[in-house]
């Protein structure tokens, strides 16, 4: 609980907890922006400046979300980024941004991370994969040839 605002990534199970985070948040954020929409649409008001063409805007979050739950590093800085622009539309639009803002951005930042991190981690693991000798594999396959039948005899022709 202490580290929640910034999870240290240290292995690859804490970077993809923090991708899971992040595409949690932005199934959050797709969520209320439908539910804000909908109601939108239902009213024929505008809340908060969401209006019923938010849920473009929505389905783009769906996709963020989806993507960065999977460790899609280009996902996880467009989710970011889109995010980051509508923050900045929102102020320049007179509307102001209160704390859920401020949690959402720094999960998609650590998204950004955990994603990022992912997949250094499992690039390590496949270097360590193909750097490890093919003694087990050799090994392996020397017990599996000299158990196999074969279809000749080592014995000569009398």
């Amino acid at each position: 609980m202490a580290n929640w605002a910034w999870p240290e990534i240290m292995d690859e199970a804490s970077a993809l907890d923090a991708s899971h985070k992040a595409g949690g948040w932005a199934a959050f954020v797709a969520g209320l922006t439908v539910l804000l929409a909908v109601i939108a649409m239902v009213t024929g008001s505008v809340l908060l400046g969401i209006g019923p063409g938010a849920l473009v805007d929505a389905a783009l979050f769906g996709i963020v979300a989806w993507r960065v739950w999977n460790g899609s590093r280009p996902w996880a800085v467009a989710g970011l980024a889109l995010y980051l622009f509508e923050i900045l539309w929102n102020l320049s639009n007179h509307h102001g941004v209160g704390i859920l803002t401020l949690v959402v951005v720094l999960a998609l930042v650590n998204g950004v991370r955990g994603t990022f991190a992912l997949h250094n981690y499992r690039a390590e693991r496949a270097k360590m994969m193909q750097s490890q000798p093919n003694s087990q594999a050799s090994a392996a396959a020397a017990g599996s040839a000299s158990s196999a039948p074969t279809l000749y005899s080592d014995k000569p022709l009398n």
